[in-house]
């Protein structure tokens, strides 16, 4: 049989605290239920206003019109409410027996059912808005960007993400493998002799761990793939 979804240890605890402090009845603890309906009117005016003293109906509402508006007949409605009050104090209860575990305890498990469907929904938003995003600062971390320091941002960012050094398995010679700024297009750029510089024990850890290169190999490898990537966007 299946575990329904909103079960767990803490409300699990919750459902039998209630239990036992109402014995199946009444969850403030009252047996058997008592009370009382108390019906209470209320004027209400058709035109919205807050009035309690309304004139005699036809004439002329006691509020003066906005401008440019007609003088409105008074005109309102009385509404009746019917409340229960429980006869042990003044309880959140509005019907008989609303307060009872049962039909406390059904109204309260749709409530942990709603909440986990809400947070389910707000964790799958979520995801998807990581998963098609493609983790680039297109916004500052606060507040907003004026027209200006949009472009002068914009600018500033790289046109390429270098994504890892390999080696060709038919040429054996490096190639560097980046990817496009604001798109899922990758280039796969051949280095050439940019790498002789470096020891072999260097390169091998650079192609296969990804440790970083010394600063004139990686200014040199940089500028590679500035001339590829450039090449590739103005073609």
């Amino acid at each position: 049989m299946a575990i329904p979804k909103w079960i767990n240890p803490s409300r699990q605890a919750e459902l039998v605290k209630l239990f036992v402090k109402s014995q199946g009845f009444c969850i403030f603890g009252h047996y058997p239920c008592k009370g009382e309906w108390q019906t209470t009117s209320t004027t209400v005016c058709t035109w919205g206003k807050f009035c309690s003293k309304p004139v005699g109906e036809g004439e002329p509402c006691r509020y003066k019109p906005e401008q440019g508006m007609p003088q409105l007949p008074c005109q309102s409605s009385t509404a009746v409410v019917n409340r229960w009050h429980c006869a042990y104090g003044d309880y959140p209860c509005y019907k008989p027996y609303e307060c009872h575990f049962e039909i406390y305890a059904d109204r309260l498990i749709r409530d942990w059912a709603t909440d986990d469907r809400s947070i389910g929904i707000a964790k799958w938003q979520t995801e998807r808005k990581i998963l098609h995003s493609l983790g680039e600062t297109k916004e500052p971390l606060r507040g907003r960007f004026s027209n200006i320091s949009r472009d002068i941002v914009m600018a500033k960012q790289p046109s390429f993400y270098l994504q890892g050094l390999a080696i060709n398995g038919v040429t054996f010679s490096p190639f560097a493998k980046v990817r496009i700024a604001n798109s899922y297009v990758y280039l796969y750029i051949d280095l050439g002799d940019s790498l002789k510089a470096v020891s072999k024990n260097k390169r091998r850890k650079a192609t296969r761990y990804g440790k970083p290169l010394p600063a004139s190999v990686a200014n040199r490898v940089t500028t590679i793939c500035n001339k590829a990537v450039g090449h590739y966007l103005n073609r």
